[in-house]
């Protein structure tokens, strides 16, 4: 699994070496701009599994991430989180995740972006591929709902095109509380794997976060399907997850 600074909620997401090593040097100057015409964020998050898309990227094993998230007022806005397993009392850096985009407020109820994402990720199991692959999207921010759709020429194998749409909504029931729901849906265009072309998986997330002004507890209960595809395990089960955060 995927979230536009000002007009969205950051995604969960990380990303290669060099593509880190460009995106922190342009962090880096956002630290000595005007304070009113850039803003620079960041979380630290523990969790009891870190899924995607349905996915466990930890292999169930709880994780920490942190996530930078850089966004200028003239809409353009990067983000890089990382992603580490905890198992054994140690931890195991697994990657990065990171995507740079344009966000346009059309309107105070709408906004439109695109960008692009690379994540880079390594497989925490033992027989998985990496979670490596470059995806263009672009989609729209309408009040509490936000659709988006992702193409990727190389998700997870050389030559494997897939698109990926999604559809979030939330909303704050009482003061401090938020309610949100994720579904998803992944189609092969082109496989070098297993699937075949047009071969789609789905994947829906329900979640609740408590705040407690910088800090907050959440909890999630995702799935995806199908569980198996050609006689092989291709989906996690549905789980219940749950973890901390802080943001500054």
């Amino acid at each position: 699994m995927i979230a536009i600074a000002r007009f969205r909620r950051p995604p969960r997401w990380a990303t290669g070496k060099r593509i880190a090593f460009r995106i922190l040097p342009a962090i880096g100057l956002a630290l000595f701009a005007d304070p009113a015409a850039a803003q620079l964020g960041g979380s630290i998050a523990v969790d009891s599994d870190y899924r995607l898309r349905g996915y466990s990227l930890t292999d169930d094993h709880p994780a920490v991430s942190a996530q930078l998230t850089y966004d200028h007022p003239s809409g353009f806005y990067i983000d890089l989180s990382a992603l580490a397993e905890l198992s054994r009392g140690d931890a195991r850096f697994l990657g990065v995740i990171a995507n740079a985009g344009y966000a346009k407020r059309l309107s105070p109820h709408l906004t439109i972006d695109a960008g692009v994402l690379r994540s880079q990720i390594r497989s925490a199991g033992r027989y998985s591929p990496p979670y490596e692959y470059t995806e263009l999207y672009a989609g729209a921010f309408a009040g509490p709902v936000t659709a988006r759709i992702y193409y990727s020429p190389d998700y997870r194998y050389y030559r494997q095109s897939t698109l990926y749409g999604e559809l979030e909504a939330g909303f704050e029931p009482i003061s401090a509380w938020r309610v949100s729901g994720h579904l998803g849906m992944l189609v092969y265009l082109n496989s070098a794997s297993i699937y075949d072309a047009g071969t789609a998986h789905k994947d829906w997330r329900i979640s609740i976060t408590r705040q407690f002004g910088n800090f907050e507890i959440h909890t999630a209960l995702s799935g995806g399907g199908p569980t198996h595809y050609e006689g092989l395990w291709v989906h996690k089960r549905t789980a219940l997850t749950g973890g901390a955060s802080v943001s500054f």
